[in-house]
């Protein structure tokens, strides 16, 4: 917005919808202009040196026009430094307003008298449309007016043989500048809250056609959509107790009566292709007699279910004109066949249980496997196992971490190889693994696993060594699942600090 025109400007009121956003904006081009303004400033300099020559400034020098336009040049220069680093400062606007005041002083001090120039700065402070920066700004003019008055009055009165002395020219003058400056108080808050009122009304009006257009765009895509997205669409009219079918655009009207049926003739239709195992859900949701209260004070219901030939389908209730009460009188109802929608879900459920590098399921599955066991009594086969890959971070260090996905990977076909259809195993961390296994033969399905691990080798590393510990609920009968996996953990973990300690290594793969 720095480089924001009326134009822009009128066009940015058609989009605000706040004042305070409409204010904040102001300022920067206000800013902008004012800066204009200061750099128009430059040429106060050859325009009095101008008066000098015809003699209109007789006490005034040329230096006093040369310092003028040099001073200028510099707040011009620096202002619009200060409006680049802050454009919606009031205060950047203040200090422009503040440098052409002592401008004027100046110029009066050096005996450059342009009077109507004192009313200028206030009229221009009026375009921030802000009450009390134009009383501000109001204020410090007339100080500086007062400033100046003071500076030139022994001038004045010395030359002038209507006053007696400094202080009656003062007082006079000053007279003279408060009496126009209590008619530009009156005149510029006139004019400021006018101006607050005009845009206040015009972004009110402008956020309600805003909002009405939104509305309207919204139901207008609702209406050119639902041809396209849904499979079936009805309109129901509970006041006249009618159906009409949206879809075939006939529009033919159907009537509706309760004492005879309380389903739609598309409804009729429908339910000789939904699953036995859905039929009666799907006969209670569209159960036209019970629609109202189901629907009251929503905006829809929705409900989804299987047909026998096409797969899923939701079955909606839009409520789109209703009683004060949120009673809906006037329904839109749809169907659409949703089973792509059912097989990404069931995918995405699938990812969000299973680790990638693996396929093992992940931690997230664990939790909500052991969940259950929160709840029920354990099986008296139950047992969960904690595995830990051996020096994987030195072969990650080392080798790559090819090296380490390869172990990895070894891990996890070691352990879905031996149990399989006798449990399910997870990966639950870089290295760590769980698995869950139903068995009363633990130490064939163990001695099986180290087996293969042992006898494992692959292109990157040459070994694969494991940590294990098991927990079975005929053991400790009389703990939780939770407690079952700590004890797994802490005999895998004294199984790992055994296996550093007779071969050597640290953890981070030395000897």
């Amino acid at each position: 917005m720095t480089n924001m025109n009326f134009s822009e400007l009128q066009q940015y009121i058609s989009k605000v919808t706040d004042y305070p956003s409409f204010i904040r904006e102001n300022r920067v081009m206000v800013n902008r202009y004012l800066n204009t303004v200061l750099w128009f400033c430059i040429l106060t300099g050859p325009a009095i040196a101008v008066g000098i020559k015809l003699g209109i400034f007789e006490v005034a020098s040329y230096t006093t026009c040369f310092a003028i336009s040099i001073l200028m040049s510099i707040v011009a220069f620096l202002h619009r430094k200060i409006i680049k680093r802050w454009p919606y400062s009031k205060h950047v606007g203040l200090l422009a307003l503040l440098a052409m005041e002592l401008l004027i002083v100046f110029m009066v001090y050096n005996h450059i008298h342009i009077h109507i120039t004192w009313f200028f700065i206030p009229l221009l402070g009026i375009l921030f449309c802000e009450t009390k920066l134009f009383i501000i700004i109001l204020i410090s003019n007339y100080v500086a007016m007062l400033i100046a008055t003071w500076l030139i009055s022994p001038y004045n009165a010395g030359i002038s043989t209507s006053y007696s002395n400094a202080t009656d020219y003062f007082i006079n003058t000053i007279l003279g500048y408060t009496i126009e400056t209590i008619v530009m108080l009156v005149g510029g808050l006139t004019i400021t809250n006018i101006l607050i009122n005009y845009f206040t009304v015009l972004i009110s009006r402008n956020k309600e056609s805003i909002e009405n257009a939104e509305r309207l765009k919204e139901q207008m895509t609702i209406l050119f959509s639902m041809a396209e997205v849904y499979d079936n669409v009805n309109l129901i009219d509970l006041k006249s107790m009618t159906e009409m079918s949206l879809s075939d655009q006939s529009y033919n009207t159907h009537e509706l009566d309760f004492e005879k049926h309380a389903h739609t003739k598309m409804n009729h239709l429908i339910k000789r292709q939904v699953s036995p195992d859905h039929l009666d859900r799907f006969l209670e949701f569209t159960n036209l007699r019970t629609l109202e209260n189901r629907l009251k004070g929503k905006r829809f219901i929705y409900g989804e279910f299987i047909n026998v030939e096409t797969g899923w389908f939701r079955a909606q209730y839009i409520n789109v004109e209703s009683y004060e009460n949120g009673v809906p009188y006037l329904v839109v109802y749809t169907v659409q066949n949703i089973n792509m929608d059912k097989r990404r879900e069931e995918d995405l459920i699938r990812i969000s249980l299973t680790d990638e590098l693996t396929q093992l399921f992940n931690r997230r599955s664990l939790d909500n496997d052991l969940a259950i066991y929160k709840n029920s009594a354990l099986e008296e086969d139950f047992i969960i196992a904690s595995i830990d890959i051996n020096r994987l971070k030195a072969a990650n260090d080392t080798l790559g971490h090819a090296a380490g996905d390869e172990l990895i990977r070894a891990t996890a076909n070691c352990l879905t190889s031996v149990i399989q259809d006798s449990g399910k195993v997870y990966r639950t961390g870089g290295d760590e693994f769980t698995a869950i296994i139903h068995s009363h033969n633990i130490k064939a399905i163990d001695k099986e696993i180290r087996k293969k691990a042992a006898a494992w080798k692959g292109n990157y590393c040459d070994s694969l060594a494991i940590s294990i510990g098991y927990a079975a609920h005929k053991d400790y009968p009389d703990v939780s699942v939770e407690e079952l996996r700590k004890i797994a953990d802490n005999i895998m973990y004294d199984e790992k600090t055994k296996y550093y300690q007779e071969t050597g290594y640290e953890r981070r793969g030395r000897r």
